[in-house]
């Protein structure tokens, strides 16, 4: 009986063991891809390329030492690539008119997204995350690019409290 005991406690460790994956080691650089939109989803070229752009700027602000690429470019040689990736499943472009007269969330554009935080050598999702960015009326009435700052600075967010960038 304490012959099967030990062996069920052994095979028990083992299982635990090998089960917990490791944690991936803090990633050296960042490779920012566009988010596509869904299907049925209007979501402007002009807003995904405000979208890279947001992420790659909050993702520095958060991590100074962080190399950033953007979707096409080489990745550098020598370093850990962590890969963002997404789709917007959900976009409405808001009304200016409504957040400047009405406020209380009216008229606000909202843009919904799935992000995925990828390991761009193995293509491994590390992290899968929703987020939605909403534009928020302010004295000038918001900006509709608002939603998609918002949305930028929840991802890097997301980057800080996985522990999945190098921080300094």
């Amino acid at each position: 009986m304490k012959a099967f005991i030990a062996l069920t406690a052994i095979l028990c460790a083992s299982f635990c063991l090998s089960a917990a994956e490791p944690l991936p080691a803090p990633y050296t650089a960042v490779e920012i891809d566009r988010f596509v939109a869904a299907a049925g989803v209007a979501f402007p070229a002009d807003y995904q390329s405000a979208l890279v752009e947001d992420i790659a700027r909050e993702v520095s602000l958060a991590f100074p030492s962080v190399i950033i690429v953007r979707q096409g470019e080489a990745l550098p040689f020598g370093h850990a690539v962590l890969r963002i990736s997404g789709t917007v499943i959900e976009f409405k472009p808001g009304n200016r008119a409504k957040r400047q007269l009405i406020g209380m969330g009216a008229g606000a554009t909202v843009v919904e997204t799935q992000v995925w935080f990828l390991d761009a050598a193995t293509g491994q999702v590390l992290l899968s995350r929703a987020a939605k960015g909403i534009t928020r009326s302010g004295i000038a009435g918001g900006d509709s690019q608002g939603a998609v700052d918002g949305l930028a600075k929840k991802i890097a967010k997301f980057c800080n409290a996985s522990h999945l960038v190098e921080s300094n």
